[in-house]
């Protein structure tokens, strides 16, 4: 990233699940018992290829993997009752450095933003029960936009949001989908593997490829504002 780019950048916009709550483990938990109940195979290794998909595309997914005649959408009620169960009884841990990466970030005027294939109901759930939601000027949550991760709609919606352009915003995400809707919107990328290691194509289509929270506030690209 040059200085001219470096000069320009504004705002940072989260993924939620995977990035800044453990939420990921929830969800991963509540499928394999949903699959349990419903003596599905492969339900684990499916669960992984639908990460930052929306409901309605997971549904799909359901249906296109388990056969027409699967009750996708029945299923997936299930996996929430029992991954809300889940969070209620045990809550959902942030990701290690959450909350230091978002102070330093706004200590150094840099604008926040969320990008979150979930619904707005549980993005505020969580978030305000985690004490993370005030750190944010934008929210764009899954139920808001028409087409989900890996389109790009809802990274170009949270940036006409913050009335900023995608040069002057960097995305960050956990999984493959995330990654490919930010950089369809022209948004440099940063990946933090969660649940999914990235291949080489998602490598190349990455700005960066990091280990923890902690290493985005070392990156050369935050300038005083």
């Amino acid at each position: 990233m040059n200085d001219r780019i470096q000069n320009q950048i504004q705002a940072v916009i989260f993924d939620m699940d995977g990035v800044l709550l453990d939420s990921e483990a929830v969800y991963e938990e509540g499928w394999r018992i949903a699959g349990e109940k419903k003596n599905l195979r492969g339900i684990d290794a499916f669960h992984k290829t639908i990460l930052g998909l929306s409901e309605q595309d997971t549904i799909a997914a359901l249906k296109k993997f388990y056969g027409h005649d699967f009750d996708g959408a029945e299923f997936w009620n299930l996996t929430t009752e029992i991954s809300v169960e889940i969070m209620n009884r045990t809550g959902v841990p942030e990701k290690p450095f959450a909350r230091t990466t978002l102070e330093s970030l706004k200590r150094k005027n840099i604008r926040l933003a969320l990008a979150s294939s979930s619904s707005r109901a549980i993005v505020q759930y969580l978030m305000e029960k985690a004490g993370l939601m005030e750190f944010f000027d934008v929210a764009i949550c899954g139920d808001e936009i028409k087409n989900a991760k890996p389109d790009p709609e809802i990274y170009t919606a949270a940036c006409m949001k913050l009335n900023l352009s995608t040069s002057e915003c960097i995305a960050v995400e956990d999984s493959p989908n995330g990654v490919k809707s930010a950089v369809a919107a022209g948004l440099k990328c940063i990946m933090i593997p969660d649940r999914v290691q990235p291949d080489e194509s998602i490598r190349k289509a990455a700005w960066k490829v990091l280990s923890s929270l902690k290493d985005i506030i070392n990156l050369p690209c935050w300038v005083e504002h």
